[in-house]
């Protein structure tokens, strides 16, 4: 079954034998004792193009389930057979990075064998990939996904605040409408981001058309250019409260659309160490 869900997965004997580590005629003869087995002709052999048979395609139908489950199951039991010597993979939008820190601090001295990987998951369809590829343990998003694959747990809700420098005319003012925004030069991360999708989507309600001048990828850059003069930004406040250089500041910007939430999501229904399980509740514990 294995075996001919890789060879549908890639659409090619060739192709799948050489992702399963195994030889070409290998794989044939694994799947003609399957299609003996099922006493039915499960892959087309009479047509160019890699096409299943009406029995194969139900057969794959039924069984890509059933694959996934097990693959599931085979990283679990790793996992346990493991003990407390796991590398454990956390994705994590950059702005839950300053909080974090002292998270890990903490989950090292109780577990000082286990290996932390963060990873950037910025893309709304990465995080799916990454949990239900099994990349990850668990992914700290502002992105609520609605999967019936992935739960996701509220962590926290963070006003988003205006960066400026100390000298532009906005830090005299206490607090900021979007209005105000109109004539000055915008640094935006990329659109397809959760969180500037948010911004953009916050001006659009308010009817307000920002002056966008820089779409830039990552937070810090854009801090580098608030720093150099050429704009300001609009950041989620946990992000620009800590580490910030003498000549920056942050200004509350009044608005009901500029807020965001951020979750902890997991991969539904999967098993989890006790040692991942204790992470996700410093996790927790930390809002």
């Amino acid at each position: 079954m294995y075996y001919f869900n890789a060879t549908v997965k890639y659409r090619s004997f060739s192709r799948a034998a050489k992702a399963l580590h195994i030889s070409q005629p290998s794989l044939s003869n694994a799947i003609k004792a399957l299609e003996q087995e099922m006493d039915t002709p499960l892959i087309e052999r009479t047509t160019k193009q890699f096409q299943l048979t009406e029995m194969g395609q139900q057969f794959w139908e039924r069984s890509k389930g059933l694959v996934a489950q097990f693959e599931v199951m085979q990283t679990e039991l790793k996992e346990l057979a493991k003990g407390e010597q796991l590398e454990i993979r956390l994705g994590v939008i950059e702005s839950a990075n300053y909080w974090l820190s002292q998270v890990i601090t903490d989950y090292q001295k109780l577990y000082p064998s286990n290996q932390l990987t963060l990873i950037d998951t910025l893309y709304n369809q990465t995080v799916r990939q990454a949990l239900l590829g099994l990349h990850v343990h668990g992914v700290i998003t502002n992105q609520h996904i609605v999967d019936e694959e992935i739960q996701s747990e509220l962590l926290y809700n963070e006003p988003y605040v205006v960066l400026i420098k100390k000298d532009h005319p906005f830090a005299e003012k206490e607090q900021l409408t979007l209005k105000d925004f109109t004539q000055e030069p915008l640094i935006i991360g990329m659109p397809e981001f959760e969180t500037s999708a948010q911004i953009l989507k916050a001006f659009e309600r308010e009817n307000v058309t920002p002056h966008i001048s820089y779409k830039i990828e990552r937070f810090e850059m854009i801090k580098v250019l608030v720093e150099e003069g050429l704009g300001i930004a609009i950041l989620p406040q946990n992000y620009v409260t800590q580490h910030l250089s003498d000549s920056l500041l942050t200004r509350p910007v009044h608005s009901a659309y500029l807020n965001r939430n951020v979750y902890l999501s997991t991969m539904k229904g999967r098993t989890f160490s006790k040692s991942i399980l204790v992470l996700f509740e410093l996790i927790k514990k930390r809002h």
